[in-house]
């Protein structure tokens, strides 16, 4: 009987195996959505049922002119009328129907929600503005010429640690959890960008640093200071700080097709650790657009800060931002949009397997919260057409 070669064997297995994985990534698809006819669109807020059909067939429109499983969204009108509906599914096969309940990491419009918190710490005496980042860490690079303004506003230089190879390579690794240590020795042997001050780029870890002085100089973990100074009071009850906190039942899984090199559709699910550990202050929160809506309405209504801290976190400093065009410029904890000739001020999230995108029109006090279970989609085209809708003229 002839030697069997097992090696030979199991490699070809694998090779198949391998081979029937990236065959399903490339033929997995979102078919057209199709709304129920029983749905009710008009009891969630307190627009007109004209307006909320045509907010609505916004939503529908765009859930397959984007080729994404669902949307959530938050509208409030000129005039103070508000409107929360949603659009397509959890999944890729659409069988179940996205919630307003349902929770998504929302990414980056985390660095509001840090700012706020920065500056409230600010108003009670803890720190200054142009505090030194020495006062704190005193060996990174640069230490003593960075200030707490420059990391709010992205212009300290301070390289981004997710440019880093091994950072991308182990975050693949879903179950791989980042010690911020970690990732701050990785950030302080990187080059900086310039030196403090005199330019522009957007950075991460400006906002991991800017969470560990917040636990330093209160002596609360960070995932303890967003719930006792925002999350509770505020009641945002859809909001948590995952992993830092215990995944809520309702936290989704999302998807990506455009952030990682895999083929097709990957599969980004609730356990995952790698990219909310690194995250951290600068985008590990979970919400709903109901909660973010809540949060950015009270905010720019000014119930959250003191009139000299919205001043300087409503001082914008010209910031273009390579890959997202409607960028010109940054706050504190701000992003500053030129979208059809008009201002929008908010931020946008982008997260491994969802975004979010949070805008508000000064010029008319709309605001527009959209979320998507999904890496990467064009937001800005979704708050685009529903700020058209709404605003006068």
């Amino acid at each position: 009987m002839p030697n069997v070669n097992w090696k030979l064997i199991t490699g070809l297995l694998i090779a198949l195996v391998l081979v029937a994985v990236v065959a399903l990534r490339l033929t997995r698809r979102v078919p057209p959505y199709n709304p129920p006819s029983n749905r009710t669109i008009t009891d969630w807020g307190s627009l007109d049922n004209q307006t909320a059909q045509r907010l609505q067939n916004i939503l529908d429109q765009n859930v397959n002119h984007l080729i994404v499983p669902g949307l959530q969204a938050f509208v409030r009108t000129p005039d103070g009328r508000t409107w929360s509906g949603t659009s397509g599914t959890t999944d890729l096969r659409r069988k179940h129907f996205l919630g307003r309940e349902d929770i998504l990491r929302v990414g980056s419009t985390t660095k509001t929600f840090t700012a706020v918190l920065i500056l409230q710490l600010v108003e009670e005496g803890l720190l200054r503005l142009d505090d030194p980042l020495s006062l704190w860490f005193p060996d990174f690079p640069n230490a003593g010429r960075i200030t707490v303004r420059q990391l709010l506003n992205h212009s300290s230089g301070i390289s981004e640690f997710l440019e880093d190879p091994a950072v991308m390579m182990k975050s693949i690794l879903s179950w791989r959890a980042w010690k911020l240590q970690e990732l701050l020795d990785i950030t302080a042997k990187r080059e900086p960008y310039f030196s403090p001050g005199s330019d522009w780029h957007y950075s991460n870890s400006n906002y991991v640093l800017l969470g560990l002085i917040a636990e330093q100089i209160t002596g609360k973990t960070f995932a303890q200071l967003l719930r006792e100074k925002l999350l509770d009071p505020m009641n945002l009850t859809h909001t948590f700080f995952v992993p830092n906190e215990p995944e809520p039942d309702a936290l989704l899984r999302g998807y990506d097709r455009d952030l990682s090199h895999f083929p097709g559709f990957l599969d980004i699910g609730v356990k995952s650790k790698s990219w909310a550990t690194a995250a951290h202050a600068s985008g590990a929160l979970a919400s709903t657009a109901d909660d973010l809506g809540l949060f950015y309405s009270r905010l720019f209504a000014g119930e959250l800060l003191s009139p000299d801290m919205m001043e300087a976190m409503l001082t914008f400093i010209p910031a273009s931002n390579p890959g997202f065009d409607p960028q010109v410029g940054y706050g504190l904890g701000l992003m500053q949009l030129n979208v059809d000739g008009q201002e929008l001020i908010g931020h946008v999230g982008e997260f491994m397997g969802s975004t979010a995108i949070a805008m508000y029109a000064p010029d008319t006090g709309s605001l527009v919260v959209v979320t998507a279970n999904m890496s990467y989609p064009d937001l800005v085209k979704v708050v685009s057409d529903l700020l058209a809708d709404i605003q006068p003229g």
